[in-house]
This record gives structure tokens, C-alpha cells and sequence, in this order.
């Protein structure tokens, strides 16, 4: 399997921003760029505009707003608007907003049409057992479900960093770009180290998930401490170098 980069992001609601509503009720939000051509990302909730030029391949601290069915949120980059939209936000809740999809270009044969959008998850903020960690896998690479003789929906493992995957039941399967798999409860061993990694789904005819040829991510050695909860993001790597995948972990809690 090809190693991934793996990128550590704040996103931990013990590090809210100041609110851009009025209301006493409040709700929480976190942007992800994960659109790998779009460029830097300025983000604007109900008028106010929360982040400027977020680079791809991040996430941000949650921002909290008042919540409500006709909240605005418009994305733009260096061409001008990418998307303008009204999202729901339900009271004391936590949500991240994925910036995802690709540009369109009419510059190459033949043209790419734009799949530009945003998927909305409702974020899991209530604490693990006292000896394990949660985490949930969210697969946003728009590039690699369309790779000539890619299976398609990947499986994704949770293993000590040495194990090997033959023989493992996968903790998530089947999952598909932009999909929203639950969070999986893992106890965390004594030393904290853990390791994700995500390949084609077993189910495709993946009969080896250990094979090094195979193209998927690896988190490599991750320490973790329990009542954790992380968000473990799969990204296209635009440079395709020193692998073709990247990914970013966000903090959900603790």
C-alpha cells in the first residue's frame, strides 16, 4: 500500500470562535476545503465572512452561529463565486461543511464537468467509554472512485501500527465518496499507537488488502488518548508526489 501524508488540523470544540449571530442559541460549524482544484477558499456564513483563502487539504476550529433553516453560506476562490446556499443548523449541535467536487475545465479534452459542492455531516461530540477512542472515516477524493480499474468503495482498518490487515475484518466497509459512515468505538492500547488505512473494498475483489501495490491511504503510526473523538479525512494529493493520496484528521473532542 502507498503511504498517504497525513496533516493534523485543529478542529476541536474546545477552541470555538466568536459567534457570527445574535441568538442565544447557538449551533456549531468547521469549513474543510476538499476540493483539490478550487484553490484557496473564502467563506462567508450569513454575510460575515468566517475564513479567508483556506488552503486545500485543511480544516478549520468550529465557528459557532444561531441556528435556523435559512442560514447563507457562500464559497468563493480567486474566479469569483463557487457556490451560494442555505443550510439548516439545528440548536447545540456540531456540523462539518466539505468543500468538495471538482472545478469544471473546458480547457482539457474532453471537458470536465463541475461536481463542486458541499456535504454536510452532523458531527458526534459525545464521549467515547472511558478506554476507548472514536473515530469516524470520511472519503472525499472525488478523483479516486473514477481511477481506470479502481473498485470503487474502500474498506478502512483500524489496527495496532505492525498488524496486518489479511485475515482483519474491516471497521468500515463499503464506503463511498462522500458517504457518512458512523463513528467506530477502538480501545485504545497501552502505548495510544493506532493506524488507519483504507483500500479497495474487500468486496470488490480486494483479496489482498496488505498487497503494497495497491493504492489507498495510510495514516501510519497515530497516538491517540482515550475519550478522543476524530474525524479521519481521505484526500486526492494534486501533486501526486511523494503518493497519490493525503489525508487530515479532525478533532472532534478532547
Amino acid at each position: 500500500m502507498r503511504k498517504a501524508l497525513t496533516v493534523l488540523v485543529l478542529g476541536s470544540a474546545l477552541l470555538l470562535l466568536p459567534s457570527c449571530g445574535g441568538s442565544s442559541r447557538r449551533s456549531f460549524v468547521r469549513i474543510v476545503n476538499a476540493a483539490p482544484d478550487a484553490g484557496a477558499l473564502d467563506i462567508t456564513l450569513n454575510g460575515n465572512k468566517i475564513l479567508t483563502g483556506m488552503a486545500y487539504a485543511t480544516g478549520s476550529n468550529y465557528f459557532t452561529e444561531a441556528p435556523g433553516t435559512t442560514i447563507s453560506l457562500k464559497i468563493a476562490n480567486s474566479s469569483g463565486t463557487l457556490l451560494d446556499t442555505k443550510i439548516g443548523l439545528v440548536d447545540k449541535s456540531y456540523y462539518t461543511i466539505a468543500a468538495v467536487g471538482q472545478i469544471a475545465d473546458s480547457t482539457v479534452n474532453p471537458p470536465i464537468p463541475s461536481t463542486f459542492t458541499i456535504l454536510q455531516t452532523a458531527d458526534d461530540h459525545t464521549a467515547p467509554v472511558s478506554t476507548d477512542v472514536k473515530i469516524r472515516v470520511l472519503q472525499l477524493d472525488p478523483l479516486y472512485h473514477v481511477i481506470s480499474g479502481d473498485s470503487g468503495p474502500i474498506d478502512a482498518y483500524i489496527t495496532p501500527p505492525t498488524n496486518t490487515l489479511n485475515g482483519t475484518n474491516a471497521d468500515f466497509t463499503d464506503v463511498t465518496f462522500q458517504s457518512t459512515p458512523s463513528w467506530v468505538s477502538v480501545k485504545v492500547p497501552a502505548d495510544g499507537n493506532l493506524r488507519i488505512r483504507a483500500v479497495p473494498a474487500a468486496s470488490a475483489g480486494n483479496t489482498d488488502p496488505d498487497h503494497t501495490l495497491i493504492q489507498g491511504w495510510d495514516s501510519q503510526t497515530v497516538l491517540f488518548k482515550a475519550g478522543q473523538v476524530r474525524t479521519y479525512v481521505l484526500l486526492d494529493n494534486p501533486a501526486g508526489t511523494p503518493f497519490p493520496e493525503q489525508s487530515i484528521f479532525l478533532n472532534d473532542l478532547n
